[in-house]
């Protein structure tokens, strides 16, 4: 097989190119997502007549079936098997884990600062090697590539397995555990409330929701939620698609209240949830920020737009501490010594000597400054210079992406950021102090 680095899309041979990770010397990690062409891939695809076919379920489903018809009389084993059709089946997983993968450092790269090799690693592991069909009684202590992992459960009556490797790799645990440390949260909402327990659904709302909707309502919609939620997926085909909330669930749910607003009270709670399995406030930067130019305009009465930002960091700073969420202590000293002005290597070893990238993704500096720029943007809107937040959505976006920049921009004569600054009185505060 030959390997050939690249980080563009894989070209359209489904069933023979091999995603993967190969050598890349010139790169600045020597390291790329590359195509691997598959001689033995190729050699099946002709021999069943698929040479040069689009992936589609029909031909999944052909691959699959002929494996069956190659298999001689008598036990499986892997040994009589043809490896063929598993091989082309491995090509179009890998394709397909690729394209999620791109699909999430496309969304959230740059707010959570994603690496696409990173993600990459945790799904796009198989070489090619000749491997046997898996089977459900496969030792479970073997490390087994991803893409077995995904024809191993694949159920071809519920999906195309392109749709079925992108909805695995989304849950696939190496994956999930990478993007929390990077503070992001796949889970769908509707997950998210029917599987949290009463006593943390009161809690997240306690710490992360609006008290203009009492405590008592959100723990009792929430039980609603959850019991007909289970008896909805009961009574349901059997899919991997994304299922909805339609208005008759939502009127069921509180009779008196119209579906939107109950609607809107589940996303709330919902997202109280997820920031306090994040133990952060939410990190979703608005996803149009990464189209905008570098370029920001120019703020006319910067003491006003400095002020409401200095109002925001307050607001944010107890979420940036997060001091009822893990590593509280740790998170807690890489903030002090980012007000001082060190850089992320001197943070990190002067707070247990954390390595650069725990500090860079503890602190999820452009994701805290995203939603510090919103709360002021909110805050200054109407404003002279202002007017158009909320009518122009290029100019909102604009604007969103000038304040963030100006509050990480080190100003004349300075030796460290505005947040930094704005950070230091506050973190000497008796209330932000840590024992």
């Amino acid at each position: 097989m030959t390997a050939a680095p690249d980080a563009t899309a894989a070209p359209q041979t489904p069933y023979q190119q091999l995603r993967l990770l190969v050598s890349a010397p010139r790169q600045a990690r020597s390291i790329a997502i590359g195509s691997r062409f598959c001689p033995p891939a190729l050699a099946t695809l002709e021999r069943l007549g698929l040479a040069g076919v689009v992936a589609s379920a029909a031909v999944d489903r052909q691959l699959l079936e002929a494996r069956q018809a190659a298999a001689p009389p008598g036990p499986p084993g892997a040994e009589l098997e043809d490896p063929g059709p598993l091989l082309c089946l491995r090509c179009r997983v890998s394709q397909a884990a690729d394209q999620k993968i791109q699909a999430l450092v496309r969304r959230f790269g740059r707010s959570h600062q994603l690496d696409p090799i990173d993600l990459a690693a945790t799904v796009l592991d198989d070489v090619g090697a000749p491997l046997p069909w898996p089977t459900a009684g496969q030792e479970a202590s073997r490390h087994r590539p991803f893409a077995l992992q995904v024809i191993s459960s694949f159920q071809p009556d519920l999906a195309g397995l392109g749709h079925w490797t992108r909805v695995r790799v989304q849950s696939h645990p190496p994956l999930v555990r990478l993007l929390r440390e990077h503070g992001l949260l796949l889970l769908r909402d509707w997950s998210l409330l029917a599987h949290a327990s009463p006593a943390r659904m009161a809690r997240a709302w306690r710490l992360h929701g609006s008290a203009a909707l009492p405590a008592a309502l959100v723990v009792a919609l929430h039980g609603r939620f959850r019991d007909r939620y289970r008896q909805e997926r009961r009574g349901a085909p059997r899919s991997i698609g994304r299922w909805e909330p339609d208005a008759a669930f939502l009127v069921a749910l509180d009779p008196p209240a119209p579906a939107a607003l109950t609607l809107q009270r589940l996303q709330a709670m919902a997202a109280a949830l997820r920031r306090d399995q994040l133990a952060s406030l939410p990190l979703a930067a608005s996803e149009a920020l990464e189209h905008v130019a570098a370029a920001a305009p120019a703020f006319d009465h910067l003491a006003v737009v400095e002020a409401a930002l200095r109002q925001a960091v307050s607001h944010q700073l107890p979420a940036m501490l997060a001091a009822d969420g893990p590593e509280a202590e740790l998170r807690a000293c890489f903030w002090r010594h980012y007000a001082r002005g060190l850089n992320q290597r001197a943070i990190g070893q002067a707070c247990d000597r954390s390595c650069q990238a725990k500090v860079q993704r503890r602190l999820q500096l452009a994701s805290h400054a995203a939603v510090i720029a919103t709360t002021a943007l909110g805050q200054l809107a109407g404003r002279e210079g202002f007017e158009a937040v909320g009518r122009s959505p290029e100019r909102t976006e604009a604007q969103l992406a000038a304040l963030a920049e100006h509050l990480l921009a080190i100003p004349d004569g300075g030796d460290r950021s505005r947040l930094a600054l704005w950070l230091s009185p506050l973190l000497d505060s008796p209330v932000a102090s840590s024992p």
